[in-house]
């Protein structure tokens, strides 16, 4: 620890004791002395222990300034910069509180807010109103400047028939922490730099008119809603430019200008980016996958037996339908044993007949089979489920190998 934080931390405990013991002279009866001196001795260690920190980890002034600038050069932020109110049948403009917490904000090791003393409620007067008194404070830590104003804040609201009463305890808090709010702006306004003061009100007015550039991170993100459309994440790009996009450059940004233009003509994302695939594609391939395997195992058939055992089954029947038609080819009425015998010898001829064709071809169907399935085991099967068909020599485009669709 240096000496001069040495010596601070020992003039602000000074300063914190003699504080303590000459409040204990004013307090009311009845209050807890020594709560009350627990509660000082926290608040001085506590504030020594900000200044510690200021002084061991000090702002960058120059990167304020630029963090600064990048704020000032967004329209959003631009547009509630200022405020503007009438005062004497003109006009004010200036610097708003928003704009004061935001360089307040960047600048480091600062604190500013307000707090509340005392209160008096109301009366039952009309104009009996009640009253309450509020310390307003900026603190530069780094420093150790303070701004502090104290004043009285009347709980009651200005209108055309004249000032209104507050009673509900929302409305005088809002009436505190408006009053407050102005005069806190005017205590932070007053303690940062007068450059870095003017050179943002530059750029705001800069933004306003239209004349300013977005800033690259601001840019940046809105590019990353028009990668994700192609399945790349903040991951992928900050991946792909080694550091955060909030340090992103201008060559940089140019660089996935043209990424994303190389993204839109078709150039696949893997090309550039260790990107995930999307569902639907992760579908197409699970699809493609089942396609080769069908197409590298074919779909197993009955073996030529098993189907030539069928057919005697088929040959049966055809010799039964011809024995039936044969019997039906008796004459009415053939008493005779001459007639009955000739009858029953065209039926035995007719029976061998339709015994011969059935076997003939059953004989020819089980070849047919047999040859089937020797040329489907040779060359593929004759359905088309293979790399191709007769007529179309072109592969499917489901199984084309040099098709690379990422996303």
């Amino acid at each position: 620890m240096s000496q001069g934080t040495q010596e601070l931390i020992e003039r602000t405990s000074e300063q914190g004791n003699v504080l303590a013991l000459g409040n204990r002279s004013q307090l009311p009866a009845g209050v807890n002395i020594g709560a009350v001196s627990i509660e000082q001795e926290r608040a001085i260690a506590e504030a020594q222990g900000q200044l510690i920190m200021a002084k061991r980890f000090p702002r960058n002034a120059l990167a304020a300034y630029e963090e600064l600038k990048e704020a000032c050069a967004i329209l959003a932020f631009a547009n509630v910069a200022f405020y503007t109110v009438p005062q004497g049948g003109s006009k004010v403009t200036g610097l708003s509180i928003r704009f004061a917490e935001e360089i307040a904000r960047v600048y480091g090791n600062f604190e500013y807010g307000h707090r509340e003393l005392s209160r008096v409620d109301a009366g039952p007067g009309p104009k009996d109103f009640g009253r309450s008194e509020v310390e307003i404070y900026a603190w530069d830590k780094q420093t150790n400047n303070r701004q502090i104003r104290q004043l009285t804040i009347v709980h009651c609201l200005d209108t055309k028939d004249g000032p209104r009463k507050l009673r509900d305890q929302k409305d005088i808090d809002n009436r505190i922490a408006n009053v407050a709010s102005k005069q806190m702006r005017g205590r932070i306004l007053a303690m940062m730099p007068k450059w870095m003061i003017e050179s943002a009100t530059e750029e705001l007015k800069k933004t306003i008119a239209g004349t300013n550039t977005e800033p690259l991170s601001a840019r940046a993100r809105k590019m990353v809603g028009a990668f994700n459309a192609f399945g790349v994440s903040v991951d992928h790009l900050e991946k792909y430019l080694g550091h955060s996009l909030d340090n992103i450059l201008l060559d940089e940004l140019i660089n996935l200008q043209g990424v994303y233009a190389a993204l839109k003509e078709g150039t696949p994302a893997a090309e550039f980016f260790d990107a995930p695939q999307t569902a639907e594609t992760a579908a197409e391939s699970a699809g493609a996958a089942l396609a080769a395997t069908a197409q590298t195992a074919p779909a197993a058939k009955p073996a030529p037996k098993a189907r030539a055992a069928a057919k005697p089954a088929a040959a049966t029947a055809t010799v039964s339908e011809a024995k039936t038609a044969a019997n039906d080819k008796l004459p009415e009425g053939a008493g005779s044993d001459a007639d009955k015998s000739t009858a029953q010898d065209q039926v035995e001829t007719d029976l061998d007949k339709a015994i011969d064709t059935a076997a003939a071809t059953a004989t020819v169907e089980t070849a047919a089979v047999v040859n089937s399935d020797t040329a489907a085991a040779a060359g593929g099967d004759e359905t088309g489920t293979g790399t191709g068909t007769d007529n179309d020599p072109t592969p499917s485009p489901e199984l084309d190998p040099t098709k690379e669709d990422v996303f």
